[in-house]
């Protein structure tokens, strides 16, 4: 295994934009530069616009309880599980997306990828306010909004390793915040103006308020690296490396799990007689112990590895699943609540940054990241809709109702920490001094 060198020089693309120029006359020229590694105002600005990007993406996902318990309550004729699809779709598309933005960015289109991301994700919030119908809503919110978020959520995962070395999983952790901080804002946020303008307006407003913050980042990110060469789309040839092929299963099906409480969180709450202002009080909560949970684990992982921190979070983050089941109180549910989302703050961050570290050759890190944010898109699919039919709706009892959800997403995370100790032997053995 080769890490990235600390004092390489890479081709970085760059695009010197004129005021007012037209689009034929804006002229793409390669220069060389000296990229200085884990630190420098350009590394730390790409930081922080990658953290907007994330909090405009992965914070939409963290918070989308709040949309899942406003469409129950709008469309009851509808079930919890098909209900879920809105969001699944967005999760889908937000690690689908991801092969095409890395074929494009491996190219220096950083700008192209950036606006294009940017219009879909506030177009799509647009037309989810003008959405009266289930059909509209899982076109907008879930298939629009779900391009835009995929192609801004793999630029902000795909740009920091091309800055960082020593510091790679201490940067992604910071930039990991921003989905956090969006998950304790946007509910707070939403639930005043669900009350004051209504939900189309409190759609608007937070589709102008992610406008604003992503502009931020299509002023301040600067392409990485050319490609060295021409390579498709897709290569299959890749997943011939053991390690990593099993890694991006283990991925799959730790997406298929851990996002189960960000969807229903708030509709169990409801269930369990909770007041509804609480319910996304709760959400708040939920994503606030995210956020102090993303450094311990990245600042482990850069002295360990990331394969060696996310192996004991995903078994953790399990074993929390299937507890979910005796939860019945307020005190209960944030307490659970906080834990988890603690206990899973690394597990956003460290697959794209771990992939880094099993990707030999930096060429093909793009590609390798783009095709396990495909493969990875699949359990993201599936998991939420599955764990709505594991709700048994026609039990009585609210913990005997939702325990078929909380034991599936527990089920998955066991198969992801298996797979993830598989990929981490085959890649190193038993020594646990190499860092992966």
């Amino acid at each position: 295994m080769q890490d990235f060198d600390q004092k390489e020089n890479v081709l970085a693309c760059s695009i010197d934009v004129t005021a007012g120029a037209s689009q034929d006359s804006i002229p793409t020229v390669q220069k060389e530069h000296t990229v200085r590694q884990d630190g420098g105002t350009r590394a730390w600005l790409q930081v922080l616009g990658c953290w907007l990007l994330f909090m405009n993406t992965w914070g939409l996902t963290n918070s989308f309880s709040i949309f899942e318990t406003y469409y129950n309550q709008k469309f009851q004729h509808i079930s919890h599980s098909n209900i879920s699809w809105i969001g699944s779709m967005q999760l889908f598309l937000t690690l689908f997306v991801g092969v095409f933005a890395g074929w494009l960015l491996d190219r220096c289109h950083l700008r192209i990828v950036l606006v294009a991301g940017i219009a879909f994700e506030v177009a799509g919030m647009m037309m989810t306010s003008l959405c009266t119908a289930y059909w509209q809503l899982l076109l907008a919110q879930g298939i629009c909004v779900g391009i835009g978020s995929g192609t801004l959520a793999f630029t902000s995962a795909a740009i920091i390793p091309f800055h960082f070395t020593e510091r790679r999983m201490l940067a992604a952790g910071v930039v990991s915040t921003g989905s956090s901080i969006a998950g304790v804002v946007y509910p707070l946020m939403m639930r005043e103006l669900f009350d004051e303008v209504g939900f189309a307006w409190a759609v608007r407003i937070l589709a102008f308020v992610m406008l604003g913050g992503l502009s931020v980042s299509l002023a301040i990110l600067r392409p990485h690296a050319g490609a060295k060469k021409e390579r498709a789309l897709l290569q299959s040839d890749l997943l011939r490396d053991p390690p990593y092929t099993i890694f991006i299963a283990s991925y799959a099906f730790m997406v298929a799990g851990v996002y189960v409480p960000y969807f229903f969180i708030q509709s169990y709450a409801l269930d369990l007689s909770i007041d509804e202002s609480m319910t996304f009080n709760v959400v708040a909560i939920m994503n606030a112990a995210t956020f102090f949970g993303r450094f311990p684990y990245n600042y482990l992982a850069d002295i360990y590895g990331g394969i060696t921190v996310l192996v004991p979070c995903c078994f953790a983050t399990s074993i929390i699943l299937f507890s979910w089941r005796f939860v019945h109180t307020l005190g209960g549910l944030i307490v659970i609540s906080a834990t988890f989302c603690f206990v899973t703050g690394g597990l956003v961050s460290l697959p794209a940054v771990t992939i880094a570290n099993l990707t030999q050759d930096k060429s093909e890190y793009g590609t390798r990241m783009g095709m396990g944010y495909t493969i990875a898109a699949i359990g993201a699919l599936l998991g939420n809709p599955i764990a709505g039919l594991a709700r048994n709706s026609a039990s009585v009892d609210v913990l005997e109702r939702w325990q078929g959800a909380w034991f599936f997403a527990g089920g998955v995370l066991l198969v992801a920490t298996a797979l993830m100790m598989w990929a981490r032997v085959l890649r190193a053995g038993v020594d646990m001094s190499v860092k992966i």
